[in-house]
């Protein structure tokens, strides 16, 4: 989400009514406040708790579950993003960037995969991918789309089968609801 090689691009801007801090701090937490404000109204719709978008850790692992239903996966996107925003912030290990790396993948991977669960244009999936402050208010924002669910790895999971193995299913159990009275 904050991009590899944020300090390098905004260290060098200083804000001296601030007590001197660094342009590539205040950058990430302008970026990580507006990607919270198109969280807050994603996980809205998703019935997720809209506060949690805002907190450090809870918010990424969220969003990330509300687009796929693997929490291991989740976990590791919330990780990495908490990592990445002290790269972005001017800590600079090999463990720390290639955990930026691997937070930078699964941005894209949560950004197309967002576009997909809320029937959203592939083309605001690509903006929320490489433009995250902007993506993810149109995500967030847009009154026409719809929340459909969490993509899953699954295989029994009711999108990787036929329609016709749905109906079934949604009729086998009405049955047994119907018998459970």
């Amino acid at each position: 989400m904050f991009g590899i090689g944020l300090y390098r691009t905004y260290s060098a801007f200083t804000f001296d009514f601030l007590g001197g801090v660094n342009g590539a701090l205040i950058t990430a937490l302008a970026i990580r406040i507006m990607v919270g404000i198109g969280w807050f109204s994603l996980f809205r719709r998703g019935g997720k708790n809209p506060w949690l978008a805002f907190a450090p850790l809870v918010g990424p692992y969220q969003a990330f579950r509300l687009v796929w239903d693997d929490f291991s996966m989740a976990g590791i996107f919330a990780a990495t993003t908490l990592v990445a925003f002290t790269n972005a912030c001017g800590v600079d290990y090999p463990i720390i960037n290639a955990c930026a790396v691997i937070n930078f993948v699964l941005w894209w991977f949560m950004s197309l995969l967002t576009s997909m669960c809320f029937q959203v244009n592939i083309i605001v999936g690509f903006i929320y991918g490489g433009v995250p402050w902007l993506g993810a208010i149109l995500m967030g924002f847009w009154p026409a789309w719809n929340y459909k669910g969490p993509w899953s790895s699954d295989p029994n999971a009711d999108q990787n089968v036929s329609a016709k193995e749905r109906k079934k299913r949604r009729k086998k159990a009405a049955k047994a609801a119907k018998n459970a009275k």
